[in-house]
């Protein structure tokens, strides 16, 4: 299995937006709080953010946990771990940084309060897997919660964007994002869609109180990109601006998505560049302050507890 679309750590680290503030603007404040009480993190002494990357989630979890609780992160990537444990200097809290993997985790049988990851099952072979061992380490009565997408809707979402191409290029950029996805699932990389699935794993995996929430933050990138989340998503777009790379990953990468996906390959060079205009002129509006995107953000939020 490729891991991080056939990038190395430091570089998945800048594309996914493990260096900077971005990825906090995926939820607001007010909504965490409101999940907090409903699901009582109030009670937690012990967290364990699986999956932790640059350590965002777990961080701003923290925030909720009450005085003196430890959250634990754990990542396949080393290099994560370093960027988690300088970013964690900020928070109040105390944290541990450990290496690991979601599907094998090294620690013993009922210890956390809270287990919980945020678009990791996205990228696993086998989420019913990874569940089980997040499960295992929650202690009877602790809680496990998900924060994954449905990236095919975000996807379909985002092509929707202000200047578009054509009907007929659009229609194709998503078949594209389709297969994808498709043969992401085929090569046992992760299924992207995997959100809309949580509630039916929570209750196969007998957890108990199981909820399920939507996340209310609309994704929005209006000129001139002054408030702060645009500005952040401005700067994350230009960051890897002039690289021929997709939301699948470069060329080599989405070529072997796609034809797992069943994409034909006689036509694959013919939606990359299809792909690759529709970005530059992506890029090109942005810099000229003429880009415009308003769309749903499909991020579901899932919690149960151990029975």
């Amino acid at each position: 299995m490729k891991k991080n679309l056939g990038f190395d750590a430091e570089r998945y680290a800048s594309l996914a937006g493990f260096e900077s503030d971005w990825r906090d603007t995926w939820w607001h404040q007010d909504t965490l709080e409101l999940m907090a009480r409903r699901l009582r993190l109030d009670e937690v002494e012990r967290a364990l953010d699986v999956g932790c990357g640059g350590g965002h989630w777990g961080q701003r979890l923290s925030t909720l946990l009450p005085k003196g609780a430890r959250v634990t992160g754990v990542d396949h990537e080393p290099g994560f771990l370093d960027a988690a444990r300088a970013r964690a200097e900020r928070f109040e809290h105390a944290f541990d940084y450990v290496e690991g993997a979601a599907e094998a985790l090294p620690f013993d049988d009922d210890t956390f309060d809270l287990v919980t990851c945020q678009t990791v099952l996205i990228h696993v072979a086998d989420a019913e897997r990874a569940l089980r061992e997040m499960i295992r380490v929650t202690r009877p009565g602790g809680l496990i919660v998900l924060a994954e997408p449905d990236n095919l809707v975000n996807a379909l979402a985002y092509r929707r964007h202000e200047p578009q191409g054509t009907f007929e290029e659009t229609l194709a950029l998503i078949d594209f994002d389709r297969r994808c996805l498709e043969g992401k699932k085929a090569l046992g990389q992760g299924d992207s869609a995997v959100g809309d699935r949580l509630p039916h794993l929570l209750q196969a995996l007998g957890l108990v109180d199981r909820r399920v929430y939507k996340n209310d933050r609309c994704a929005s990138l209006l000129p001139p990109y002054d408030e702060p989340a645009e500005r952040m998503t401005v700067e994350q777009l230009e960051a890897h601006a002039d690289e021929a790379i997709s939301s699948w990953g470069d060329e080599p990468t989405a070529r072997a998505l796609y034809l797992a996906g069943g994409g034909e390959a006689d036509a694959f060079d013919g939606i990359w560049a299809t792909e690759q205009r529709a970005r530059r002129r992506m890029i090109e509006a942005v810099r000229a302050h003429r880009f415009r995107f308003t769309g749903g953000l499909s991020m579901y939020l899932a919690a149960g507890r151990k029975a």
